[in-house]
């Protein structure tokens, strides 16, 4: 099936399998109370896997979608989907317009934002539905839920005509650590703040504050919306934060293809700065990718890839087209296949083993270049893909 693949990818890959992405939201689900919504988080183009696939693949799994501008939200309504679609950062007036028109929610904090949100609803002659925005400790967007005035605030945007506030959300600063106290801190001032606007007659349907940590922690869970981001794609939000209660499993592998096999004598300097030099004569395999592609620049010298079910060193700085690795005594030819993230034989390599040497997963999986074809599986089969700087995502009839 991989040997398909690599007659048509010739320079590198990114494999997502979708029943994976299902499993892990399967799994997701059985930590929450029967009546909690779940969101699914697709920002960034689902964190690099392909927000439409992945909205293909948990459609029927989701009751809600997050994004973070209204351009994804956009691309989502574009490709079919209907469910409710929340906009999680700040979004400017001038695109009220264009999430009226796609039934698009955005997050709303400012008297100034409600006031123009307001005013393109009447003109559109609708009611725009909103999710109030609360500070609990981030210290990022939000109504801040312990100054003075702030219960006032929200009162004064929810009395606002042509707006109906559907939900009120927060979002947890640590819930990715081992001490979870100030996590706890920030669920209580967000179940305050929501008390607060009740006894004054706001009552909101929906309140959430649980991201995957907090769904891992059991923290936030008890509102009645959870938002699900990274451990959707199979990674915990952090080392201290995985937990046998949530099984994951990375959804994403990563390949290419060697290029072109080179000998070298003792004594070579390698790449840029020539901050490698063999020691003994070395069998050097060039790969066609580099941080143009996504591969970051700082595993240079310190990561490996998997080659013929081997690790093999990263020789010298990792170029923006090209990279090297050590590869002597293996017999590597022309055209094997390179395993970047995912396994080869018994040898495995995994975003976390990128974390040690100081990637940030996250940043990893959102940095994965257009250059990166993108393949989806279902069932074991191929399901639909993505090419190189194409915004079309091919053969998913069966799916959207």
């Amino acid at each position: 099936m991989e040997r398909d693949y690599e007659e048509i990818y010739d320079r590198s890959y990114a494999l997502v399998d979708l029943d994976i992405i299902r499993e892990n939201v399967r799994n997701a689900r059985k930590l929450l109370p029967k009546d909690c919504r779940f969101c699914a988080v697709l920002k960034a183009d689902a964190y690099g896997h392909g927000a439409p696939a992945v909205a293909s693949a948990i459609d029927d799994l989701s009751d809600f979608y997050a994004v973070a501008t209204p351009e994804e939200g956009a691309l989502l309504r574009a490709h079919g989907f209907q469910k409710p679609i929340l906009v999680l950062g700040a979004v400017s007036d001038r695109a009220y317009p264009i999430l009226l028109e796609r039934r698009i929610r955005p997050a709303v904090f400012l008297l100034s934002q409600a006031k123009a949100l307001s005013k393109a609803a009447g003109e559109a002659g609708c009611t725009a539905l909103l999710h109030l925005a609360v500070d609990t400790g981030m210290g990022r967007i939000g109504i801040a839920s312990e100054e003075e005035g702030s219960a006032e605030l929200a009162l004064s945007i929810a009395a606002l005509p042509n707006l109906k506030v559907e939900g009120i959300f927060t979002h947890f600063s640590t819930a990715d650590e081992a001490d979870k106290e100030f996590s706890f801190l920030q669920r209580e001032r967000f179940r305050r703040f929501c008390e607060k606007l009740s006894e004054r007659g706001l009552s909101i349907p929906i309140r959430h504050c649980a991201n995957s940590a907090g769904i891992i922690a059991s923290i936030g869970t008890d509102f009645d919306m959870v938002r699900d981001g990274i451990a959707l794609y199979g990674i915990y939000p952090s080392r201290a934060a995985e937990s046998a209660r949530l099984p994951l499993k990375a959804a994403l592998s990563w390949f290419a293809k060697v290029s072109a096999v080179r000998r070298l004598p003792a004594s070579s300097p390698i790449s840029y700065g020539r901050t490698f030099t063999t020691e003994r004569e070395t069998e050097l395999a060039v790969i066609p990718l580099g941080y143009g592609d996504g591969l970051p620049r700082l595993l240079s010298n310190r990561a490996e890839v998997l080659i013929r079910g081997r690790r093999c060193p990263i020789l010298g700085r990792i170029c923006m087209d090209q990279f090297m690795a050590d590869v002597t005594g293996l017999g590597v030819r022309r055209g094997d296949r390179v395993t970047l993230l995912g396994r080869d034989g018994e040898e495995e390599i995994g975003l976390y083993d990128w974390e040690r040497l100081g990637a940030f997963p996250y940043e990893v999986l959102c940095g994965l270049g257009k250059r990166v074809p993108r393949l989806y599986l279902r069932g074991g089969e191929l399901a639909g893909r993505k090419d190189c700087f194409s915004e079309e995502y091919r053969d998913f009839s069966a799916c959207f």
